[in-house]
């Protein structure tokens, strides 16, 4: 009897540990302190436009950006210190003459820069922005996936002006654990879209020193 119990016990016991199935335990990820919103308006002397943007978002301007040669004063990255991120800026005076080719030409680049850093895309949307009184043309593109790249848009008056700029974190992509401050940082954007006025200093001056 106590041989029959014994094995009952083992069995029951094997049968257990047979069927306990593991559960992973979810992902962690870090939390995001998000910095404080104060808007101030961005306005260089070599720049043909100008628009607001969060304080929190510091100016650098250098010779190189994304691994070429700047060719253009107007050529400038806004840091996001606390959220390690950035956004590159780069200006195309489209003026002059053959300006439906420049104009197709920057139009046509804004699509193939979207491709090209964001090849593990899983979707894109692309929306489109138009104040013919401010004389602004604006192409956005939300990117979906672990990719380079999550936002970026294009600027344009159309006759004179261009303007491409790319949002970029220095972290690994992805998707799931970026979506909260790629949220956040699209609400910035999309005020310097609505923000965005082209200056009548846009026959450039002498740079100013930063």
């Amino acid at each position: 009897m106590r041989l029959l119990l014994f094995l009952v016990v083992l069995i029951l016991t094997i049968a257990c540990t047979e069927d306990r199935i593991p559960i992973p335990k979810p992902r962690i990820y870090p939390k995001v302190n998000y910095p404080a919103r104060n808007y101030v308006q961005f306005d260089k002397n070599y720049c043909a436009f100008s628009f607001q943007y969060p304080d929190y978002m510091k100016f650098e301007r250098d010779s190189m950006l994304v691994n070429q040669a700047a060719k253009h004063p107007c050529w400038f990255t806004m840091k996001l210190p606390s959220l390690d991120g950035s956004i590159h800026f780069t200006y195309t005076d489209i003026g002059g003459d053959a300006v439906n080719q420049k104009l197709y030409d920057v139009l046509s680049d804004s699509y193939t820069l979207s491709e090209k850093h964001n090849i593990k895309a899983t979707g894109r949307t692309t929306d489109n922005f138009v104040d013919r009184e401010r004389a602004l043309f604006a192409i956005t593109f939300n990117v979906d996936g672990d990719v380079a790249s999550p936002y970026h848009f294009r600027l344009t008056d159309s006759l004179n002006h261009a303007v491409w700029a790319s949002l970029y974190f220095n972290t690994r992509p992805d998707a799931d654990s970026m979506a909260p401050v790629i949220a956040f940082v699209k609400e910035d954007l999309e005020k310097m879209i609505q923000s965005f006025e082209w200056n009548d200093h846009s026959r450039l001056v002498p740079i100013e020193k930063d």
